[in-house]
């Protein structure tokens, strides 16, 4: 891992699409976050030919535009994810991005859409999304810890918002999204270098 700093503590529920989104965030409401907001997401994900370990993602949206590094883990709760952002007055970066991930060896790239839910809290982002690759598409739920002090704060944290909101430990999904939705649509060379981890 790298540093503190630079680590993701999130779960992952997957629900059906006929979760029900109204109760849910009505119990969410309950709980008084600090604000809630929707946005549609665009994320394209990058594969590097030389790089089992990393996945890199630009995100462009209303609210932020960033290239990201996140870790593969065989369990996507704590993994490296450093961001940087990129100058969102200058609108969707992709063609830029795309030609600066062609220079350090990306063989491969797939994108999704979302449309994202979220309430926020001093500790917490809670989050339900319907994402989109093609054909396929993921309802989630996701609880992701907030500057926690350490990981297990920040598991500790998950584990609050989770039991006041009935998700159990064991439901709880370990695979990222981009195992989840854009992996078996990689060629077989690229799923083979993860079929590892």
């Amino acid at each position: 891992m790298a540093s503190d700093l630079f680590i993701e503590i999130e779960h992952k529920f997957i629900v059906g699409s006929d979760f029900d989104q109204t109760s849910f965030f009505k119990k969410l409401s309950g709980l008084s976050p600090d604000r809630q907001s929707k946005i549609s997401v665009k994320d394209t994900y990058f594969v590097l030919g030389h790089d089992r370990r990393h996945v890199f993602r630009h995100r462009f949206d209303k609210e932020i535009q960033q290239l990201t590094v996140k870790s593969v883990e065989s369990d996507a709760a704590v993994r490296t994810e450093i961001n940087i952002p990129i100058d969102q007055s200058k609108g969707d970066q992709s063609l830029a991005v795309d030609a600066f991930m062609k220079t350090l060896g990306a063989v491969w790239s797939a994108e999704l859409a979302k449309d994202v839910q979220v309430a926020y809290f001093h500790d917490c982002e809670i989050v339900f999304y319907r994402a989109v690759s093609g054909a396929d598409t993921v309802y989630c739920v996701e609880f992701e810890a907030t500057n926690p002090a350490s990981v297990e704060k920040g598991l500790e944290v998950l584990a609050k918002y989770e039991t006041k909101l009935g998700f159990s430990p064991e439901a709880r999904d370990s695979r990222s999204l981009f195992e989840l939705l854009l992996m078996k649509k990689a060629p077989k060379e690229i799923q083979a270098m993860f079929a590892t981890m």
